[in-house]
Formats: structure tokens, sequence, C-alpha cells
């Protein structure tokens, strides 16, 4: 009996991928317009369109710009040029002080 519950829930499965791999390959030029909720508000919402391939573009620079903000961080101000090196993992002559 699971055997059969295996094998329906593969095929459904798989008939489901199918759909999603023929729509990723359509047309680029095909306009797709999207509902986005405004931030720091629950009842305001915008409506962009653009082509797919604009779509595809604006969701991998998103990506990268989050991807590059993860990497660089985000140092206190009141930090000297010692306490960033160190953070860096670079050697400054001076040594790390405090806030003034």
């Amino acid at each position: 009996m699971k055997k059969f519950a295996l094998l329906a829930l593969a095929l459904s499965s798989a008939a489901t991928v199918a759909p999603a791999a023929e729509r990723s390959a359509a047309n680029p030029d095909e306009v797709i317009c999207r509902t986005e909720g405004v931030i720091g508000s629950r009842l305001g919402r915008t409506r962009k369109c653009a082509t797919r391939a604009e779509w595809v573009q604006l969701l991998r620079a998103e990506r990268d710009a989050m991807r590059n903000a993860q990497r660089q961080g985000v140092q206190p101000q009141c930090m000297n040029p010692a306490e960033r090196a160190a953070i860096a993992g670079r050697y400054y002559a001076l040594g790390p002080a405090g806030c003034q």
C-alpha cells in the first residue's frame, strides 16, 4: 500500500514540475504584472509591470545586493582605523582604542 502511495506522490510531483519548466522557457518579452506590498503599511500595494527578462534581471540584482550587504556587514561609526583593521584581519600599528 505504501509503495502505491509513494508512486502516486512521485507521479503527481513530476506532473507539477513539468509545467513550471515550460513556463521558465517561455517568451522573455512577455509582460508580467505583480502586486507588491508597501513596506511599513498593511494596506498599501503597488503594481509593477515588466518583461520576464526584466524580472529575472531585477531579482538577480536584488540577490546580489543582499549578498554584498551581508558580506560587508555593518560597522559602528565610532570605530577607529585600528579596530576596523582588526575586524578585517589586518594589522594596524597603533592598536585598538575605544569611542570618544
